[in-house]
């Protein structure tokens, strides 16, 4: 009975959100910045975790990053959704979406240079179910 139990627990984990398949959309070097990664989307329900990472991040720079409307490169410049900023080229953000509604419309993952150069994208992903 036992493991019967401890069967039916493991399974209830396995199908749970936090063990889904993430969602990887390839962040692409803009601008010249040498700087490329991914971000993995992961479904928790009614949200979304968002774990990016970024190479050839500047030293000591904190990177401002969202999620705009559109596709990489014309995206639309106010962000849908606030990210955390990137700190040695890494940020983990849980967001107020399903995946599922991220995919049902053009949205791109945008990492600007600095806070006072937000002009400036270093790096761009398209959220895509692939």
């Amino acid at each position: 009975m036992k493991r019967l139990i401890v069967s039916f627990a493991v399974a209830g984990l396995a199908l749970s959100p936090v063990f889904a398949k993430p969602l990887r959309v390839p962040l692409k070097a803009e601008n010249g910045s040498g700087e490329s990664g991914y971000a993995l989307l992961y479904p928790h329900g009614s949200r979304t975790r968002v774990v990016v990472r970024i190479h050839g991040a500047p030293k000591g720079v904190v990177q401002p990053e969202h999620i705009h409307p559109g596709s990489c490169p014309n995206i639309n410049p106010r962000p849908a959704y606030m990210l955390k900023s990137l700190r040695r080229g890494r940020a983990v953000t849980m967001i107020h979406a399903r995946l599922k509604d991220l995919l049902k419309r053009p949205l791109a993952i945008n990492v600007h240079a600095s806070h006072q150069d937000m002009q400036k994208s270093v790096a761009c992903g398209d959220i895509r179910a692939r």
